[in-house]
């Protein structure tokens, strides 16, 4: 029974942190204990990461666990790297410091928990009944964040929302109650939309092989729907990336054969497109929601893209300035805490170089590019393509969003990932163009 916690304790991980904020604020302000709330589960994590790595010693042959070593020495070496920073610059509290070396490694962490639970269970999983737990909770949480567009807009005040708590109960495009943003029980819209992402690009790839197709069409559909009305343009563009790339890993000889044959239509389409943009860039919709332009401000106010710039170059400056590190807590959501010194870079790639060095940029990179590596070894199966497609997607929206800092983005993706390779089957030789395996 033992050997099955991990295993458990991932699910269970899984299943909650879509509903965290939510689950924390309205528990924290309604029976006190707010800090308590939010932490839990961070802590509840490191548990599970202690008696993973022990039973995995303990329990798993050497020759299985010999490349999970070799990811808890990268994850050991990018924790260090945040407490020396630390030591050395102590240019935030303790409290912060620690806030921020816990959003950046806690993905790690459960990648590993899920590794280890996955080497721990004396048979391969089968993918299929994780795939419907995946759906089954995307779907409650779009189903709340429909609601959410039909309620009162100031409804999850109720329910222990604020901004002094540093949860906001309501989001708007520029900041007009006309064009609400709905975000279900995430902290925000860009983080909800992140995490449609998957269960998207697994009902693109069911609705393929399935003969059930109309409840399929019909969760795609509602997913799409709360998509758009989220109005994150880093989650559109990170779809289109996932599904180009599910497209070309699925079918492989369909997309080439495609490519070389009608790129005069393709590229008619795409001008068609781009004309059709430029035609309506000059009314209000356009402006608001796809440019997410301010027309109300006066014209010296940044609009959206150009604030995204300016912190992205700021960042950048700071990297320049210090390629070492400024410590954790100094850039990202965390350093919001910093009055007077917040650091907000608007990507994550600057953020982490920001705070740890451009040397822990690249222990970050190399641990993803491991996980990566790994993933393409399996047997390439729905969950295994969506995983490496919302991989591409992620890579990209990283760019302009701090997207592992959220913990249901970070948890479902690399959760999944590491139940994935630790109870998946790997592939003894290349998959054939075109399939993607069973």
């Amino acid at each position: 029974m033992i050997r099955r916690l991990p295993a458990y304790g991932v699910y269970a991980l899984l299943a909650y942190m879509p509903f965290h904020i939510f689950v924390s604020q309205w528990l924290g302000t309604s029976l006190g204990g707010l800090e308590g709330w939010k932490i839990g589960k961070d802590l509840v994590t490191i548990g599970l990461l202690a008696m993973t790595g022990v039973l995995v010693l303990l329990k798993v042959q050497r020759r299985e666990w010999q490349n999970y070593i070799v990811l808890l020495v990268l994850a050991a070496l990018y924790a260090a790297l945040h407490v020396v920073l630390y030591l050395v610059n102590k240019d935030t509290p303790l409290d912060t410091a620690a806030l921020a070396s816990t959003y950046n490694n806690r993905f790690i962490w459960i990648f590993l928990i899920a590794v280890g639970g996955g080497l721990l269970l004396k048979y391969r999983a089968d993918h299929r009944q994780l795939v419907k737990f995946v759906l089954v909770i995307s779907t409650i949480v779009c189903v709340l964040g429909l609601l959410q567009w039909f309620l009162p807009k100031d409804i999850l005040k109720h329910f222990g929302y604020s901004q002094a708590l540093g949860v906001k109960p309501n989001f708007f495009i520029n900041e007009d109650p006309a064009l609400p943003r709905i975000f279900a029980t995430f902290r925000d819209p860009n983080s909800f939309g992140a995490y449609l992402i998957i269960p998207i690009l697994l009902l693109v790839q069911l609705i393929q092989k399935q003969k059930n197709k109309v409840l399929l069409c019909g969760l795609l559909v509602l997913h799409l729907i709360v998509l758009y009305l989220s109005f994150s343009r880093g989650a559109w563009l990170g779809l289109a990336v996932g599904l180009g790339m599910v497209l070309v890993m699925s079918h492989r000889q369909k997309t080439v054969h495609i490519l070389k044959w009608y790129w005069p239509v393709l590229a008619v389409g795409l001008l068609v497109l781009y004309f059709a943009a430029y035609s309506v860039r000059g009314t209000q919709s356009f402006r608001s929601i796809v440019l997410k332009a301010d027309d109300k401000n006066a014209a010296a106010a940044l609009d959206s893209d150009e604030y995204h710039l300016r912190f992205i170059k700021e960042g950048v400056q700071g990297v320049v300035d210090k390629p070492l590190g400024h410590g954790p807590g100094t850039a990202g959501i965390v350093s919001i805490r910093n009055r007077g010194n917040q650091q907000l870079t608007e990507n994550y790639y600057v953020q982490i170089a920001y705070e740890v060095g451009v040397v822990g940029l690249a222990v970050f990179v190399a641990i993803w590019l491991f996980v990566i590596r790994r993933l393409v070894t399996q047997v390439l199966s729905p969950l295994t393509i969506t995983l490496l497609g919302a991989a591409a997607a992620y890579a990209v929206m990283c760019l302009v969003m701090h997207l592992w800092t959220n913990e249901a983005v970070a948890f479902g993706w690399w959760g999944l990932a590491g139940l994935a390779v630790g109870s998946g089957k790997k592939r003894s030789k290349p998959a054939q163009p075109g399939g993607i395996g069973r």
